[in-house]
């Protein structure tokens, strides 16, 4: 005979039990593996304070330069704009950690471990895409994302976060003049008209 109290009971019992299951199947997927980083390993990339200030010195460089009136362009390597991003992370109390910022031909991409409000630890990710700094604030957008060892229907869900993270970073970023950017090997040079 159909007992409704019974099938009910089994239904909060199968979610009460899948939940938690659910859940901790996605933290060990999402933490158990990695896309790897960005780094090419012919050009490792280390990080400091003093590349850090490298990097912060040429940038004022080039904005005293086309401040004055003068276009001008810098060379940034990959260590010295993944220390600017790491101070810069760490000064915004940012979710992300060891950032690495690769360059190859006309291409970007970045690496980092991301700490996720839902998921326990934090997520290796790798992502691919571009800068724009033709406007008032900094825009990036995100080509192509790998998270952990997430499948891809798991990544869209945690793409949205990412990008607001990103969102909100770059909204600090206020950008005195219009550079261009320019990706080589290892390295980017970003040049500037007045």
């Amino acid at each position: 005979m159909f007992n409704p109290f019974r099938l009910i009971t089994t239904l909060f019992g199968i979610i009460v039990l899948a939940t938690p299951i659910a859940a901790v199947a996605f933290f060990f997927v999402a933490i158990a593996g990695t896309p790897g980083t960005c780094e090419d390993e012919s050009r490792p990339i280390t990080t400091s304070l003093q590349l850090a200030a490298a990097f912060q010195d040429k940038w004022d460089g080039l904005n005293a330069s086309l401040t004055a009136g003068q276009p001008a362009a810098v060379t940034f390597t990959e260590s010295e704009v993944s220390s600017r991003a790491d101070l810069w992370l760490e000064e915004h109390d940012a979710p992300i950690e060891e950032i690495l910022i690769c360059f190859g031909d006309g291409t970007a991409s970045a690496s980092g471990k991301i700490d996720i409000p839902f998921v326990p630890g934090d997520i290796d990710v790798l992502a691919h895409g571009t800068l724009n700094l033709t406007g008032a604030v900094a825009n990036a957008d995100i080509d192509d994302l790998e998270v952990g060892g997430l499948p891809g229907l798991l990544t869209d869900l945690v793409e949205t976060f990412i990008n607001k993270v990103i969102e909100d970073q770059t909204e600090d970023l206020d950008l005195d003049h219009t550079y261009t950017l320019l990706f080589t090997e290892g390295q980017v040079t970003i040049s500037g008209v007045p």
